[in-house]
């Protein structure tokens, strides 16, 4: 499986990131690319402790659902289909200039490496305590499926 901390994985990541402009849409045409980095950030948010989580993960998500996306199932995610599901995908913070949203989560994304390397990320919000690798998994998987979402895809057979 793929981890955000592997170095080469990491770069690929940040390359594909470089890809969300303004005018990026989703493949259904429904958010746009400052819409997702409002998601990003604010999923970045609560990971690191800055934002209350929109909803905490009942004892199946945090047990047997744990389990099954890491070892069993492709990641459970969907696109937002109405304007409420759009609101809650973008997240409770106001978007700014879309310059400083991108900067804003460099910068998360930074914080969250740091506090996985001090270990002192609390706990997912839908999956609970996550050891460092399992949150290299998860936070992989989700910056992918959406930058997928988006058409930004990554050449993981390019060379180092």
């Amino acid at each position: 499986m793929t981890d955000y901390f592997k170095p080469r994985e990491r770069d690929i990541l940040f390359r594909r990131i470089e890809g969300i402009t303004p005018d990026v849409r989703s493949s259904d045409g429904k958010v746009t690319g400052h819409q997702l980095l409002g998601h990003f950030n604010n999923s970045l948010r609560e990971i690191c402790g800055l934002q209350r989580p929109k909803r905490p993960g009942n004892i199946f998500e945090r047990t047997i659902g744990k389990w099954l996306v890491f070892h069993l199932i492709p990641w459970p995610e969907s696109a937002p289909k109405t304007e409420s599901q759009l609101a809650e995908f973008v997240g409770q913070e106001k978007l700014a200039a879309f310059t400083n949203d991108h900067a804003t989560f460099v910068s998360l994304l930074q914080t969250f490496e740091s506090q996985s390397s001090n270990q002192t990320l609390g706990p997912h919000p839908i999956f609970g305590r996550l050891t460092r690798d399992e949150w290299g998994k998860v936070m992989f998987l989700h910056l992918d499926y959406h930058l997928t979402m988006f058409d930004i895809h990554g050449d993981f057979f390019a060379r180092k």
